[in-house]
Formats: C-alpha cells, structure tokens, sequence
C-alpha cells in the first residue's frame, strides 16, 4: 500500500510539472499516456483509471473539478475505451494512437490541459490583425476570428466581455486562436466561413457548441448531490 501511494504522489508531481512546459500538446497526451503504458505500449482500464484520477487532483485543489464533471474517473474511462471500441472492436487495451485521438476530442474531464496549454502558448503570441471593436493592432494574447463573417477578429478583452458590431451575434461561430495562423488555417477558416453563410440565424442559435466531449455521468455522482 505504501509503494501505490507513492507512485501515485510521483505521477501527480510529474503531471504538474508537465502542464507549463512549452512541448505541443500531442506530444503532452502522448507523455501522459507512456507514464501508465506497460511494457507492451499498452494501457488497460486500470492503468487509465490511475492516470486519469491523478490528473484530476490538478482541478480538484484549485477547487475546479466540478466544472470538469467532478472526481469520479468512471465516465472518462468508459468514454474512451467506448471510442476505441467504434475502431477496434472487443479492445480491452489501448494504444497511444487511440488515447491521443479520444484526448484531441477534448473530454470533459481533461479539457482543462489543452485550456492550460493555449494560456501558456498565448501570453506572447502577437497577431497582425486589427481587434473590429476596439481597433487595437496588433494585439497580443488570443485571437476570436468569426467564422460567419470574413476578417472580423477580436482580441481577447472585447471576446470576453462580450463586445459585438457590425450585426455579428454573440451565438454565431468563432475560431480561438493562441499563436500566429498558418497559411493553411486560413484557408481552413475560409472555407468554414463560406459554408456557414449558407446557415440561417436559426441554425446557430439551435446548435451551441460545448467545446468539449461531455460524458455521460454515473448514478453515483447524482447521490452524492444529493446527500449535499
């Protein structure tokens, strides 16, 4: 019992010390999932379970974890071997390649990593793009690109307090983005725009996007509620 509650205060400590680090996020996933991986590169439910309840002390001391679907790990697990199973079928294991695939769709419980993550990659990232509300230009930290409207951006003080113009709905689409676009996003981006002029206003307002995986809670978690 005394070596399990070490290994578990070394995997919490290693996992903190990775979340500031300034590797891409896949390669973050990626180390995550080789700290719980046997010998085979190889992760069972158990080994799964270990990594994910360690992840979680990182919400739950900043007294966070509710917004992340709360301590039991029960649903993230089953999520996640529920994807592999579309893939694989009958897998009792995963690989790498299927934990980073179920990671990349951002599941509740861990969306906080990637959220850490783009923080960090933002605090210096500069844009050369004027903000359409408060005509700053350039502006450093994230960038909100419309995906209705062609070049309309906003910096990240008039996205978050909810600042609009130019008849751009607070409900209609957006693209976050913490460093400098590619050639290649902004083609991505423009695509996305020309197909959501198509959309009606309706359309937007009946499909709000979570921005995570939600998953599906567990009977347990309804009675500790309850008890409160």
């Amino acid at each position: 019992m005394r070596g399990w509650s070490r290994r578990i205060r070394v995997l919490s400590l290693k996992i903190v010390l990775m979340c500031p680090s300034k590797r891409q996020l896949e390669e973050k996933y990626k180390y995550l999932f080789k700290q719980v991986a046997e010998p085979t590169d190889l992760c069972d439910q158990r080994s799964l379970s270990l990594l994910l309840h360690n992840a979680v002390q990182i919400p739950r001391q900043l007294g966070e974890v509710p917004s992340f679907g709360g301590r039991n790990i029960e649903p993230s697990v089953c999520s996640c071997f529920q994807h592999v199973s579309v893939l694989c079928a009958n897998s009792i294991e995963i690989d790498i390649k299927h934990f980073v695939e179920w990671m990349r769709l951002e599941p509740r419980s861990m969306v906080w990593l990637p959220v850490l993550h783009h923080v960090a990659a933002a605090e210096t990232a500069k844009h050369q793009a004027k903000c359409n509300i408060c005509k700053e230009y350039p502006f450093v930290g994230f960038r909100y690109r419309s995906l209705k409207h062609l070049n309309y951006d906003m910096c990240r003080s008039c996205f978050f307090s909810g600042r609009t113009s130019k008849g751009h709905k607070l409900h209609y689409p957006v693209v976050e983005n913490c460093t400098p676009t590619t050639s290649g996003e902004d083609v991505r981006d423009f695509t996305k725009v020309l197909k959501n002029n198509f959309r009606s206003k309706k359309y937007f307002a009946k499909h709000p996007r979570l921005g995570y995986l939600p998953l599906q809670t567990v009977l347990e978690d309804k009675e500790i509620l309850v008890m409160q």
